[in-house]
């Protein structure tokens, strides 16, 4: 088997997840779990409202301290969509069900001027 590209690679990611907008993302409120899989740095200077952190390379590891709710709508975010599409892509492949990724992720939702927060460390 040749080997793929990272563009290959989130392209097939593409194929199986969904994404959701900053405005649906908004109306869904707390019907949603909000992941942050960026770096734990970058979720401590700034991230989305009611996001929790959980960095791409735990995703296996932690989600089930999260949820273990098959069902449950999951939305990840990074911060352009990388890591979020291939994250989405590994939260599928575990059995959830329900994921989505952000459009344009957390330069994305700054650029439209919408709200965020920083920890509190």
């Amino acid at each position: 088997m040749p080997l793929k590209t990272l563009k290959e690679l989130v392209a097939e990611a593409k194929e199986i997840v969904g994404d959701i907008s900053p405005d649906e993302l908004i109306d869904a409120g707390d019907s949603v779990i909000l992941l942050d899989v960026r770096d734990e740095s970058d979720y401590e200077e700034e991230h989305l409202p009611n996001a929790v952190s959980l960095p791409r390379g735990y995703i296996e590891l932690d989600i089930d301290e999260i949820t273990t709710d098959e069902n449950a709508h999951i939305v990840t975010y990074c911060g352009g969509g990388t890591r979020a599409t291939l994250s989405a892509q590994t939260l599928r492949n575990m059995g959830y069900e329900n994921v989505s990724v952000l459009t344009g992720g957390f330069r994305g939702w700054k650029t439209e001027g919408l709200e965020t927060e920083k920890a509190d460390v």
